[in-house]
């Protein structure tokens, strides 16, 4: 089970922070039939036994052995065709009618006002809705008045990847992530902002994007002795290194789990944290620490 600091349970009670979903949340759903989300490796492994010529097939798998994701997504689109690439990830993250988890209902409970999602899927920010009587406003990268919601009191879920409403301004491939900085710069300096103000809590998210990458790194280099960010991540006794290089260059502090079961000790985490931040909020309420 992962301790939870109290540091950052102060700040959840508080709203000071900002839950970053990434797949190992979604993971935890499945629809009629017992099936999970695809993890992003078997999308693309799914995605290249689509490609009808076997040269091609094959250097979309040699990319995703060699841990080169965003090439062999950039890669999967070219030699599909883009139509062909929408309409599998239709599939997927619709077509597939995936449902909700007790993550989704205790993530919620959290009650974070900012949530910022990588998911294509609307998993969360549906239940949310559902919970939280539709209060809960959602925003896209791309979105004009984005900044608009992170004064706001209002419940907000930003999603930084895009939603499958608009498969055709998702962030999947690696020239999709040149596009979006180049057309979006304004958003990442949004995420700069809190990054200095609010604490990240980084849950099911694999920190393969080069720009969330890139953004923590430059905030570790600039603020040197700020608080860390927080990143709940599978156990795996070959990364010990690794986590530690996620600690010194991104001052990510490494909350770890058992990932066994489709990431079920993450959801019994959450299930915990929920109890911890009630607790300090009725703290908050009675010596009126806000």
């Amino acid at each position: 089970m992962i301790d939870w600091p109290e540091d950052l349970v102060a700040d959840i009670a508080a709203r000071r922070s900002v839950l970053f979903l990434g797949a190992g949340v979604s993971r935890n759903a499945q629809n009629e039939h017992g099936v999970h989300p695809k993890e992003w490796s078997q999308y693309l492994g799914h995605l290249a036994s689509r490609i009808t010529d076997a040269a091609q097939a094959a250097e979309v798998r040699q990319c995703i052995k060699d841990g080169d994701l965003l090439t062999a997504c950039e890669l999967a689109r070219k030699y599909l065709t883009p139509s062909t690439f929408k309409t599998e990830m239709l599939q997927e993250f619709v077509g597939n009618a995936y449902r909700h988890a007790k993550i989704h209902d205790d993530l919620s409970r959290v009650d974070s006002r900012l949530v910022m999602t990588s998911n294509f899927d609307k998993l969360y920010e549906n239940r949310a809705n559902q919970l939280q009587h539709n209060t809960v406003i959602v925003k896209s990268y791309y979105d004009k008045d984005v900044a608009d919601v992170f004064r706001r009191q209002d419940r907000v879920v930003i999603k930084v990847h895009g939603t499958i409403d608009v498969p055709d301004s998702t962030i999947f491939t690696r020239s999709q992530y040149a596009i979006a900085r180049r057309d979006y710069g304004h958003f990442y300096q949004l995420l700069r902002g809190l990054f200095v103000t609010h604490t990240f809590v980084f849950l099911g998210a694999s920190m393969r994007d080069p720009d969330m990458q890139l953004l923590l790194e430059d905030h570790a280099y600039r603020f040197e002795g700020a608080r860390p960010h927080y990143m709940a991540m599978p156990w795996d006794p070959a990364k010990t290194g690794i986590l530690r290089v996620l600690e010194e260059t991104m001052n990510l502090k490494a909350l770890v789990y058992d990932p066994a079961n489709n990431h079920q000790e993450l959801a019994d985490s959450v299930a915990e944290l929920v109890d911890k931040v009630e607790r300090a909020r009725e703290k908050l309420a009675d010596t009126a620490g806000w």
